[in-house]
């Protein structure tokens, strides 16, 4: 099958675009990564879907919504189960990791208050993330989460780690939870992403 003509448009940041640059290039998916100024969003809001990013234009039609584009990305790049369970558990982690995503962005982005915002890193240290991170860990099978498939969840929690808490907020530490660690080490480990992730630190 042809590979479709896909181009990601976002900011020049991580945020809600770093995922799909992360599985494009562990599945050595070739993409144009249109990475656009603040300054000229307001012109090109209008010719996005719903008006926002993360868009990902195929073969000339553009899709938007971040975990779509993400999923996406995945079976381009096989990194999507196709058996249904598989896909299922894949999903679920996946969405579970973008609850903890909701709740870092509402800390460090939205709350301004600083009282506020050190009360709620303390929940999410303490509680929240303890409470997802414990019921995660239990659905580790191996290397990765499959076991020795590498699923876009995997790549999903390495990027909540990198992209968020390590710079967000750096007092939360995976000690408790061995396995994510592992999955997240052995996903780093792999060529195209070292490379990757080496590139972006030099920006």
């Amino acid at each position: 099958m042809t590979q479709p003509q896909l181009k990601l448009t976002y900011f020049d940041i991580k945020g809600r675009a770093e995922l799909t640059r992360l599985i494009f290039h562990y599945g050595g998916v070739t993409f144009t990564d249109n990475r656009v100024a603040r300054a000229d969003f307001p012109a090109l809001k209008p010719t996005l879907p719903f008006g926002q990013v993360p868009a990902l234009e195929v073969n000339g039609t553009s899709y938007a919504q971040s975990m779509a584009i993400a999923r996406y990305a995945a079976k381009l790049s096989g990194l999507y189960p196709s058996d249904p369970v598989k896909a299922l558990k894949v999903d679920m982690f996946s969405c579970s990791l973008g609850e903890l995503v909701d709740a870092f962005i509402d800390i460090v982005f939205k709350t301004q208050d600083a009282d506020k915002k050190a009360q709620k890193q303390k929940l999410f240290v303490d509680e929240t993330a303890p409470k997802f991170f414990t019921a995660l860990e239990k659905l580790v099978e191996g290397k990765f989460i499959l076991g020795d498939q590498v699923s876009y969840a995997d790549i999903h929690l390495l990027d909540l780690v990198d992209n968020g808490i390590k710079w967000g907020i750096p007092s939360f530490t995976f000690e408790a939870f061995p396995k994510l660690a592992d999955v997240v080490a052995n996903v780093t480990a792999d060529p195209k992403i070292a490379v990757y992730l080496a590139q972006q630190a030099q920006k």
